[in-house]
């Protein structure tokens, strides 16, 4: 077929579980952010003077917030390409069933 366009399920579901597998290591970095978080004494005299503790603990929450919405996204995503991936598997199954049904009549 000119112009037509094929999808390898099997491809697609294995890019879902790669997508999947970078979700979940994203998870286990966030959990270790999330781990103990540093007080002021960890900055000393100074940094608590400047307010070192709070920027970081401000920039690191931002960093959370970022990890956490990228491994949901990653997790989203494997589970639509595993929808595409069976659909597209059902489609061609249903196909190959037709093309049976037709040359055994």
């Amino acid at each position: 077929m000119a112009g037509a366009i094929r999808v390898d399920p099997n491809w697609i579901a294995d890019y879902a579980t790669t997508a999947e597998q970078a979700g979940d290591d994203l998870a286990a970095a966030l959990r270790t952010l999330r781990g103990t978080p540093l007080t002021s004494v960890a900055f000393g005299d100074l940094g608590r003077q400047v307010g070192s503790a709070n920027a970081y603990n401000g920039a690191a929450a931002t960093l959370q917030q970022q990890v956490g919405r990228a491994a949901d996204a990653l997790h989203a995503a494997a589970a639509n390409l595993r929808t595409v991936a069976t659909e597209h598997s059902s489609a061609d199954e249903d196909q190959a069933s037709s093309i049976k049904s037709v040359h055994q009549s």
